[in-house]
C-alpha cells in the first residue's frame, strides 16, 4: 500500500511540475486591439508581390488585414523584415543576413526589385492602421534581435504583439518590457527531417519552454494542436491563442471554431463573414 501511495504522490508531483513548466504569464495585457482580426502571414503576398515586402504589407493594410512579419538584424545592426536566415530561397543569394551589412543586403533585391525592408520603414508604412504580430527570429542572436525590436517598437503608437520560437527572445521582453503582449510559438505534428533538433522540437511541442518566456499567448501550428500540452493549457489556463499557418478557408473556420483569437492565414483570400477584420 505504501508503494502505491509513493507512486501516486510522485505522479501528482510530476503533474504539478509539468503544469508549472507550461503555465503562461499571470498578468496578460489588454488584447482587445489585437483580437477580431485576421492576420496575413508575411503580408498579403502572392503573384508578383513577394512575402515580407513593403508591397505585401501595403496590400494587407488596404484589404483591412492585420500583419504577421519577421524581424532579424544584419551584421551592422539594421533590423530588417525577412523570414529565412538566408537570402537563398527568396532572393537567390546563399548569404546569411546576420553575416552581411545592410548595404550588401540591398545588392540582392526581392523578386519585385525592392530591397528587403527595414522594420522601421514597415512601421511607418502601417502607421497603426492594422495590428502587427512581430516574430523575433533567433538568427544572429535571439536577445540581440529582441532588444532592437523593442527599441523600435517603443516609439510606435500602433497595436502590436511579439512572438518567437526562441524562448530567450520572449524572456527578454518578459524582463525588459513585461507590459508588451508576448507569445510563445510552438508546433505539433511529426518532426520533419532537417528541422530543429529532437530535444528542441520536443520542448516546443509540449510547451516546456513556457517556463522561460511565460507568454501571454501561445501561437500553435494548426490543426496539429491535439496534444496533451494544449489540452491542459486550454483547460487549466484559458490562454489567448494564435493559429499558424492557415492555408484554406476550411482551416481558418476550424481554428475559429476551436477558439483561436489570432488566426494567421496565407495563400487564399478569407471570406468576409465570421471573424472579420474590425477596422
Amino acid at each position: 500500500m505504501s508503494v502505491l501511495l509513493w507512486i501516486l504522490l510522485c505522479l501528482v508531483l510530476l503533474a504539478g511540475l509539468y503544469l508549472f513548466l507550461i503555465a503562461p504569464g499571470r498578468k496578460r495585457p489588454d488584447a482587445s486591439a489585437l483580437t477580431g482580426w485576421l492576420y496575413a502571414h508575411r503580408g498579403l503576398h502572392g503573384g508578383d508581390v513577394p512575402e515580407n515586402s513593403l508591397a505585401a504589407f501595403s496590400r494587407a493594410v488596404e484589404a483591412g488585414y492585420g500583419i504577421e512579419l519577421d524581424v532579424q538584424l544584419t551584421r551592422d545592426g539594421f533590423l530588417v523584415v525577412h523570414h529565412d536566415a538566408s537570402l537563398k530561397r527568396v532572393c537567390g543569394a546563399d548569404l546569411r543576413i546576420c553575416d552581411i551589412t545592410f548595404e550588401e543586403l540591398c545588392r540582392h533585391p526581392l523578386p519585385d526589385g525592392s530591397c528587403v525592408p527595414l522594420f522601421n520603414d514597415v512601421l511607418t508604412l502601417v502607421g497603426g492602421r492594422v495590428p502587427l504580430i512581430v516574430e523575433v527570429k533567433h538568427h544572429g542572436g535571439a536577445a540581440r534581435n529582441a532588444a532592437s525590436a523593442l527599441q523600435q517598437l517603443g516609439a510606435y503608437g500602433g497595436p502590436y504583439c511579439v512572438e518567437s520560437f526562441h524562448p530567450l527572445a520572449m524572456r527578454y521582453f518578459r524582463l525588459h518590457a513585461p507590459d508588451v503582449m508576448r507569445g510563445q510559438l510552438a508546433m505539433g505534428g511529426a518532426r520533419q527531417p532537417g528541422e530543429t533538433g529532437f530535444i528542441v522540437y520536443f520542448a516546443l511541442k509540449h510547451l516546456l519552454v513556457n517556463s522561460l518566456s511565460r507568454p501571454h499567448f501561445v501561437a500553435y501550428s494548426c490543426p496539429e494542436d491535439h496534444t496533451l500540452a494544449m489540452w491542459l493549457m486550454r483547460r487549466c489556463f484559458h490562454p489567448l491563442l494564435a493559429a499558424w499557418t492557415l492555408r484554406s478557408q476550411e482551416a481558418l473556420d476550424g481554428a475559429l471554431a476551436r477558439g483561436y483569437q489570432l488566426p494567421i492565414f496565407e495563400g487564399f483570400t478569407p471570406r468576409r463573414d465570421g471573424a472579420r477584420p474590425s477596422c
